[in-house]
This record gives C-alpha cells, structure tokens and sequence, in this order.
C-alpha cells in the first residue's frame, strides 16, 4: 500500500526528533502493510522553501540510506504538506514541494474559522499555479464537517481529498469518521492515508486501522484510494474517477 502522507522525515516538523525514530516508523510502515511512503513534512510558509528543501531532501537521502542499509522493504518518495493562508496569493515556487515532484500539490487549512469563500480562493489559487490540490484531512476541518455540499462543490471542481485512517476507523472521534465515511459513501475521498507522526500518537499501522473500517468499504474502493489513485500521483499521470461499483453503499438515513 501507499501512504500518500507521512511526517516520516526527523528534525524537520513536529515529527520523528531523531533518524531511529523515523526508522521506527518506517519498520512499524512495512510490518503494517506499507511499501511505499511519501514524506509530506510541514511546509508552514511559503517563503521557506529554500530551507525546506535543504532540510527536506538531505533528511531523506539519510533515511533512504538506512532503509538500505537494513533491506527494508520501502520506497520513499519526496513531498510536502503546505499550509495555505493569504500567503498563497504571493506565493511562488511552490511546483517544487509537489508529490514526487508531480502536478499534485498536499495542502492543509486552519482547522476552524474558514470561510467557504476564502477556501475556494485558496484552491483555485493553487489550479492557477498549474498544480493540483489534494486537501490533506478535511474530515479534520469544522467548517466542512458542517457543510457537506462544500465539499461536494470542491470535487467538482476539480479537487482530491485525503483522508486519515485513524479517522475513518472511528479513533479520532465521531465528527472526523462522520465525515471520512460519508466522503467515502459518496466517492468524495480519492485517498486514505496515515498522516503518521510518531510511534504512540498518530501511528503508521495501516492495517490495524483498515481492520476498524465499516465493513460496507469494498475492497475495489481501499485499493483505488491506497494504490490506484496515489500510484497516479506519485507518476504524475491524471487520477481515474471512482466507478460507483467500487463502494458499497447503504442508506444514509
């Protein structure tokens, strides 16, 4: 499986702190289902992204080399996740913290207080650069949890989302799956991934998680969002739309 988003990388964001830690993260990644990781640390302005890139790629070269070292087997891919605000609007160079240096772009909001208006500027903003968003974790995000036709307005825009496992399987509390699920149902989730940052808090055990998803999730729709899909980003090539036969559904009530 793929793990789209990941803060595997250490000594770069809230993270792993050391290279054994981010280690640890990879073998738990492996022993859970994991073959291919992208490291997605944070990228909280735009004007850093000559340090990021610094830290960023000399972080993975090291842990590349230790995951060689061990004969783990595991791909790490570069990447970013990139908080967008106001700064988006002057922003530039951000092709280069794409997804394995692709056309698709992992971005992230403030949590609460966001107007819908404000977040279809941010996304159009980013289709204007020539990239594509993928919004990391929207179940996260209130103003979405409390407007679903939000949602479905990104989508047809144009938009992917990614969720996180944990949610969808009911860790994280009800509005998080509530929202993972019901994406999921209405085929407005094109990724599942960890957005794992350490070995006891939010970890990289995708399969123990996968275990705790309802069971009306068909296996054809975990591989689209865990394979299908993000081999599509990770090569740079446009992702398929989700056929219908692919989820399971049952009424919403």
């Amino acid at each position: 499986m793929i793990d789209l988003h990941s803060h595997v990388l250490f000594d770069i964001d809230d993270g792993p702190e050391t290279l054994y830690e981010s280690m640890r993260l990879c073998e738990m990644g492996v022993e859970y289902g994991i073959d291919c990781i992208t490291a997605t640390s944070h990228l909280y302005h735009p004007d850093e992204i000559v340090s990021f890139l610094r830290r960023r790629n000399d972080r993975i070269l090291r842990v590349r080399e230790e995951i060689e070292r061990r004969s783990l087997q595991l791909r790490l891919y570069p990447g970013a996740e990139v908080f967008v605000d106001d700064a988006i609007f002057h922003a530039s160079h951000l092709d280069k913290v794409t997804l394995n240096g692709s056309r698709y772009l992992l971005i992230e909001f403030e949590f609460h207080g966001l107007s819908a208006r404000r977040l279809i500027r941010y996304v159009d903003t980013v289709f204007e650069m020539g990239l594509v968003p993928i919004i990391a974790h929207p179940e996260r995000y209130s103003y979405l949890q409390q407007d679903f036709g939000l949602v479905q307005f990104l989508t047809e825009r144009g938009a992917f989302f990614q969720i996180n496992a944990d949610s969808l399987a009911g860790l994280t509390g009800f509005e998080e799956f509530d929202l993972a699920y019901r994406m999921v149902r209405h085929k407005a989730a094109s990724f599942i991934a960890t957005d794992a940052h350490s070995l006891l808090g939010r970890t990289n055990e995708l399969l123990r998680m996968i275990r705790r998803f309802q069971p009306d999730i068909s296996r054809e729709s975990l591989d689209y969002m865990l394979y299908t899909a993000p081999s599509c980003v990770l090569a740079n090539k446009d992702i398929p739309p989700i056929r219908r036969s692919e989820h399971r559904h049952r009424h919403d009530g």
